[in-house]
């Protein structure tokens, strides 16, 4: 009887034990099983660093010159007209010269005897026969003489009007047999070999620009010439801001593409990456500010150790912060490029807590 009940007993006591046990893998199971709290994060990185940086340009001639006669008159002879290509030297119009060569010729007169009375006086002085003053007058008129035959050559070399560089014409402001003022404009002469595309870039980007940087990768992009982009190159900037826009004008050169034809007044993209300059080495970030938290010691943000495939552990890294800005706080200190910043749920984590984030 004692057996029989005692048997009852631990059959009793095994089941309870059972499901204890049970109950408590079940636990164990569920706990396992439960989801990771997801967050939010961002990439934090360097302010611009390695940013593609992109600015409206216009195409200018790399030389030009409005082209003009030194001395005035009638217009005979226009030899080019707009579009055509030129070469240094070349006549590209004349003037009347019928006037200009009868003062030449009187100028070669009053030289020719201006001379030779002056040798007749040097011949003179030898023998002690002229004044000393005389001799000075004949000196001063000789000289007076091939001054104004030279002015007077010259006046005829001047009736042509010639390139001052290999070019176009731009454009002819003028019609042949029209009277004509000395430096009033005929031509305007450019040089489209090499073009000029000149941008406007605000001072944030100016200054983080080092001075005798040339080494930047930079091309020129046209709407009408897709998939298409043509190296650039550097050559100056304004040291002076423009009043109203307070930018700074970027002139950069390229070569003409020789199956294009590219002219002044155009538009076109510069595209370049904006690399991390020396003052960026200060490794200065701009975070979004809600994601700076402050306790008790201090500022800190929460960043995600990645353990595998959108799943990571919360670290809690103490930060030295600047003044809040336009692009977010500055953080000084306390964090790298590459890490994972929590920027949502920062409320609900806490450090090494293991968590889902993306």
């Amino acid at each position: 009887m004692f057996n029989l009940k005692y048997n009852k007993l631990l059959i009793l006591f095994l089941s309870m034990l059972s499901i204890g046990l049970s109950g408590c893998s079940d636990k164990n199971s569920q706990e396992l099983e439960k989801p990771l709290r997801p967050v939010r994060t961002m990439v934090i990185e360097l302010p611009d660093s390695g940013r593609v940086m992109q600015y409206a340009a216009v195409v200018d001639a790399s030389q030009k010159a409005d082209l003009s006669f030194k001395v005035s008159g009638e217009l005979v002879e226009m030899l080019v007209k707009q579009g055509d290509e030129v070469v240094k030297g070349q006549v590209l119009a004349r003037l009347n010269d019928k006037d200009i060569k009868l003062v030449l010729a009187e100028a070669q007169s009053s030289f020719d005897k201006a001379k030779a009375d002056f040798d007749r006086g040097v011949n003179l002085a030898e023998k002690n026969v002229i004044s000393k003053a005389d001799m000075d007058k004949l000196r001063a008129q000789f000289s007076t003489g091939s001054t104004q035959l030279e002015s007077a050559k010259n006046n005829l070399d001047y009736t042509n009007l010639t390139a001052s560089f290999d070019g176009v014409i731009a454009k002819k402001y003028t019609e042949n047999f029209q009277e004509v003022n000395a430096k009033e404009p005929i031509f305007a002469l450019h040089n489209i070999r090499e073009i000029h595309l000149k941008i406007n870039v605000p001072e944030s980007v100016i200054i983080q620009i080092p001075r005798n940087d040339t080494s930047r990768s930079i091309v020129a992009i046209f709407d009408e010439i897709p998939d298409q982009e043509f190296p650039a190159a550097f050559k100056e900037v304004s040291l002076q801001a423009d009043e109203v826009t307070k930018t700074y004008e970027v002139t950069f050169s390229m070569i003409s593409p020789p199956n294009h034809t590219i002219l002044p007044g155009m538009t076109a993209v510069m595209r370049g990456t904006r690399r991390i300059t020396a003052a960026a080495a200060e490794k200065k970030f701009f975070l979004p500010s809600h994601s700076v938290l402050k306790d008790s010691t201090g500022n800190f943000v929460f960043i995600v150790e990645p353990l595998a495939a959108g799943k990571g552990k919360i670290v809690k890294l103490p930060v030295q912060i600047g003044e809040i800005t336009s692009k977010g706080i500055e953080v000084f200190s306390g964090v790298s490029s590459g890490q994972h910043l929590v920027t949502a749920g920062v409320s609900k984590i806490s450090d090494g807590m293991t968590v889902k984030f993306k």
